[in-house]
């Protein structure tokens, strides 16, 4: 570890998450009466314990990478995306019910199923970014609210309008073996693991080497210079904004044929929320995000192992990543009020 990377942010990033975790984690753990030894060692034992555990950890990891990449770039370009769980949930069903829908070969079904995910997401998160382009929204109150709406959308045409045969209460109907991504080593685990990594490292290279990626960096980190470079900033809004959102919408998709082989409204318990302070703690950079998601994808694995062994309380691991949020949110928004 080198001098310079000791005075980089993301290494001050990763003192900050370490302190809330293991020191507000103890003194959570205190006051519910579970000693922090015992607790920690549930959360790795259930985390790494056994082959299945490890998968599931990376089954996390999976479902936290996808979210937290689209984040990521809509950051770098300067803008707050909380929409990432209502682009998840669009992507998702858009997967689950087309899948269902028109039952095709593997070698079609698969793609079809990734590409509809991959379409509504990136259709979902348009809508903040022309609102942004054209009309000077703030996205974070755009993307808010249609978390909601993509929620109650999906909802209503689950069980309404677009409810399928063989379907039951706010699903829709299982897809076809042909659709459903395949599984490794005989666990949870699936291909989409690989895709996010792969994916990971593409945007890495599409951010540092590539026209597009300098135009993208300098709309965040500095929008006057880059107006005054002829950079169009709403159009790199709007492109950012469903780049991001596409990408959030693979990765529900990625749940829907991995995991649930359907689409249920319940697909995701707050991925695209979790997958803000995973990207905070990546420091924007798509390799730093995949050792971030690993990290919380052993939280929410271990964290069951540290409820049912431990006695730990469920929501000691929610208070965790609430504070590392608004930890690492807080010192951006320092950052760049002292750059101003």
């Amino acid at each position: 570890m080198t001098a310079a990377f000791l005075r980089t942010r993301a290494f001050r990033d990763i003192v900050v998450v370490l302190v809330l975790v293991f020191g507000v984690g103890s003194i959570a753990m205190l006051l519910a009466h579970v000693s922090p030894i015992v607790g920690f060692g549930a959360l790795f034992d259930g985390a790494w314990g056994t082959k299945g555990e490890i998968a599931e950890t990376l089954v996390q990891t999976t479902n936290l990478l996808f979210p937290a990449l689209g984040i990521a770039i809509a950051f770098r370009a300067g803008l707050f995306n909380i929409g990432a769980e209502g682009q998840l949930v669009m992507g998702g069903f858009a997967a689950g019910w087309l899948g269902a829908q028109f039952p095709l070969p593997g070698y079609l079904a698969v793609p079809m199923v990734l590409a509809a995910g991959t379409l509504a997401g990136g259709v979902w998160g348009a809508i903040p970014g022309i609102m942004r382009a054209r009309f000077k929204a703030n996205e974070v109150i755009a993307t808010l609210m249609l978390n909601v709406v993509a929620i109650l959308l999906t909802t209503y045409l689950v069980t309404g309008p677009l409810q399928q045969g063989g379907a039951n209460g706010s699903e829709t109907g299982p897809l076809p073996k042909a659709a459903q991504l395949t599984h490794l080593f005989d666990t949870q685990l699936t291909w989409a693991f690989v895709l996010a990594l792969v994916l990971a490292f593409v945007l890495r290279w599409v951010l540092q080497r590539t026209i597009f990626g300098y135009e993208l960096r300098a709309a965040g980190d500095a929008p006057e210079a880059a107006k005054r470079a002829g950079i169009d900033l709403g159009r790199t809004a709007l492109i950012a904004m469903s780049l991001s959102g596409a990408i959030a919408g693979l990765g529900g998709a990625t749940i829907v044929a991995g995991a649930l082989h359907r689409f249920n409204t319940g697909l995701s318990p707050g991925y695209g929320f979790i997958a803000i302070a995973v990207a905070l703690v990546g420091n924007l950079d798509p390799l730093w995000i995949v050792v971030a998601s690993v990290a919380f994808g052993m939280l929410q694995s271990g964290g069951i192992a540290m409820q049912a062994e431990a006695g730990v309380p469920k929501e000691v691991v929610s208070l965790i990543i609430g504070l590392v949020i608004i930890a690492l949110a807080g010192r951006r928004v320092v950052a760049s009020l002292r750059s101003t």
